[in-house]
């Protein structure tokens, strides 16, 4: 049923798609009559597990003081930063009020940006000396 809807651009059940809000946040390279729904029927197919929270996500990456994403035995990833929903919520899964994920982006898109700029004002040092 919902392959031979979105052949047509359509979503019957949830609507996706039907208004100019909804199409501006679709897929413009999609082509089809409706950006925001395409028919599913070529594979490989994934499942995810999905968990509802209050807003966004609550269980992102696990990062470091200076927003580095860390690995399995908690060393950082080289060249891999966080910030905001893609990080771990600082506030351990909870949503205290609103702005809560714009705070933690900000501050931690912050810090990675003063530290890559550091890290590129060191290798540029080195390379002048060398």
């Amino acid at each position: 049923m919902y392959n031979a809807a979105a052949r047509d651009g359509r979503d019957p059940e949830f609507g996706r798609g039907s208004t100019a809000y909804n199409r501006a946040g679709g897929d413009a390279a999609h082509g089809g009559p409706n950006p925001c729904v395409a028919p599913i029927e070529r594979g490989p197919f994934y499942a995810v597990r999905i968990v509802p929270g209050s807003l966004g996500t609550f269980a992102g990456l696990r990062t470091d003081a200076s927003a580095r994403v860390l690995d399995a035995q908690g060393h950082p990833v080289p060249g891999l930063s966080a910030c905001g929903a893609d990080m771990a919520n600082v506030m351990a899964g909870r949503y205290p009020s609103g702005g809560i994920t714009l705070g933690p982006a900000m501050t931690f898109g912050w810090l990675i940006g003063q530290r890559l700029a550091r890290e590129r004002a060191a290798q540029a040092a080195e390379t002048a000396t060398a």
